[in-house]
């Protein structure tokens, strides 16, 4: 299957990859581990990580666990996979999703409850957000993590945690990431500290393309 890569972010002890298909359908490839990570030896193409706004050729199947909330998912196959060509960032604009809300609701997370009330068919778990006011700061409750804050264009604000790993290292050297961005936001599946506390979905900016000065920021 062919995808131009939005994400390659974070995701315990290997990546998690998204990106849209030919028919802007969003792809989400999946290994068959119970973390669902895409593991280096796998992903990695001629030596290299893949790329935002590479175009890429994985070998997948037709479907893959949800997890609850992310129908996006495909479990991977056997076999290599390929870089096949790049898109600019203004190739990305048709593709957003300028949505009141930004995956479901006006939250950090969607509680896993809320997915038994939705019909499957309207789940999601990967939106592509433009927004020209994205700052960039540290987490307050961990210093050694980033948010981006973000007014999306219908004038929902969010704060999410950052796990696209070039834009965090860029960041960490103190260099300075424009406002306009597109942003992909990505909801892991549900999640808890404890067998007490109800699980929750949370969000986190995937991807990042920054579009002041049209450099990917990957």
């Amino acid at each position: 299957m062919r995808i131009i890569c939005l994400a390659n972010s974070y995701k315990h002890n290997g990546r998690c990859i998204a990106g849209i298909d030919e028919a802007g359908r969003w792809v989400r490839p999946v290994s068959s581990s119970q973390k669902r990570a895409i593991d280096k030896e796998t992903r990695i193409i001629d030596g290299s990580e893949p790329q935002i706004l590479d175009v890429l050729e994985i070998p997948l199947h037709a479907h893959g666990p949800v997890d609850g909330c992310q129908p996006e998912n495909k479990l991977l196959k056997a076999g290599q996979w390929k870089k096949v060509s790049r898109v600019k960032p203004k190739d990305l604009l048709k593709y957003c999703e300028d949505d009141s809300v930004v995956l479901h609701n006006n939250l950090d997370h969607v509680p896993t409850s809320c997915f038994r009330m939705i019909p499957s068919y309207g789940w999601k778990s990967l939106q592509l957000i433009h927004s020209d006011n994205v700052v960039f700061e540290k987490d307050e409750n961990n210093k050694a993590k980033w948010r981006a804050k973000f007014i999306n264009s219908k004038g929902t604000a969010l704060s999410l945690r950052v796990t696209d790993p070039v834009s965090c290292e860029r960041l960490e050297l103190g260099e300075n990431i424009g406002k306009d961005c597109l942003l992909t936001v990505s909801m892991a599946a549900g999640w808890s500290p404890d067998k007490q506390t109800a699980k929750r979905c949370y969000k986190f900016v995937a991807g990042v393309v920054e579009l002041n000065s049209l450099k990917q920021v990957v």
